[in-house]
């Protein structure tokens, strides 16, 4: 197959609009799909998502269609690639569907011919991004912010920018794009943007900025007051363990960062009508609706913004260059332990 990014999957996204009705209405009717996926009995699925999520979609999918189960391997985008990898050269890939934070990351999956073309009816309720050929869809919009703890000298962090001034050295944090793959989408925005680039990092390291694995620990970080302020994503203050904490929600002057985050089938999956189901019932205005209460932006265009935040047509953005990200990923690696190790 052709090499395609995810960013010209998103600039080609309105011809899947023009496909055949009937490459819409795959699977439609569901009452058989679900008689087929109790067969199965399970689904399984690789993600980034954080847990608070998969556990109160599996309460919400296990009502509704009882007799399948659901498990989940969750990790960051690079374990989890390093998973799907590791058990696709064995022969015997475990998992059925996968949903990531970082859009770059499916283009090797589409270009070793692991992902299932698949266009349910849900698919016309979305239309941010989705590959035309059906092997992927965004199944939300997660925005790249600052988090920051007034109590302990984060009030004053507005932008990017003012994470590298003196009054912030040895209070900030940031997530290593090593490990996370929304990180990676964040880092290379900026990496791309003329007035930050890499000096910009290089002016983080010299301000003692402490490197964590993923955006849950910089969250974690700036909740307790370990750190005042960080780079991380909307959706942690959302999240019960940071309801009563200071930590709050700035989106950052230059613009907040947003990114439009696949989910896909393997097309070897153990358990493929289990695999449709949980996958449509992924892009279901329920499932969709327990993303907005947890700061995330829905993908669904007929599901609200989550409450606090501007819609999103509203939000003032800093758009990733996928297609320049994918393309610097190596040098960009190599360039990230250079200043910060591995």
């Amino acid at each position: 197959m052709q090499r395609r990014s995810f960013l010209a999957s998103i600039a080609s996204a309105s011809a899947a609009l023009a496909l055949p009705d009937l490459a819409l209405a795959q699977d439609d009717d569901m009452a058989a799909l679900y008689a087929q996926a109790k067969q199965e009995g399970k689904v399984v699925m690789y993600t980034s998502v954080p847990t608070f999520l998969l556990e109160r979609w599996k309460t919400l999918f296990k009502a509704k269609y009882p007799g399948v189960e659901v498990d989940y391997f969750r990790s960051g985008t690079g374990k989890v690639l390093a998973r799907v990898e590791t058990e696709s050269r064995a022969g015997s890939l475990g998992g059925d569907v996968i949903w990531l934070a970082d859009p770059t990351a499916f283009t090797s999956l589409v270009e070793q011919k692991l992902l299932l073309a698949y266009r349910p009816p849900e698919w016309q309720h979305i239309t941010l991004a989705k590959n035309p050929e059906g092997y992927f869809i965004a199944g939300r919009v997660l925005v790249g912010c600052l988090l920051v703890n007034p109590k302990v000298g984060g009030a004053a962090v507005k932008s990017f920018a003012d994470l590298i001034k003196p009054a912030m050295k040895g209070k900030i944090c940031i997530a290593s794009p090593l490990i996370s793959g929304s990180t990676n989408v964040i880092d290379g925005t900026l990496w791309k943007a003329p007035r930050f680039g890499w000096g910009y990092f290089e002016a983080l390291k010299k301000n003692d900025v402490l490197v964590l694995n993923d955006v849950p620990d910089v969250a974690r970080a700036v909740a307790s007051g370990e750190r005042a302020a960080g780079i991380s994503l909307t959706l942690y203050k959302y999240q019960p363990e940071f309801a009563n904490s200071p930590m709050q929600v700035v989106l950052p002057s230059e613009g907040a960062i947003p990114m439009a985050s696949p989910l896909g089938i393997f097309a070897k999956a153990p358990h493929p009508a289990a695999a449709k189901l949980f996958y449509r019932f992924l892009l279901s205005p329920a499932a969709q609706t327990v993303l907005a209460e947890a700061g995330i932006y829905p993908a669904r265009t007929d599901v609200p913004a989550p409450q606090g935040l501007p819609d999103y047509a509203q939000l003032n953005k800093l758009l990733p260059d996928y297609a320049w990200i994918e393309a610097h990923q190596r040098e960009n690696q190599a360039k990230w332990r250079e200043v910060f190790g591995g």
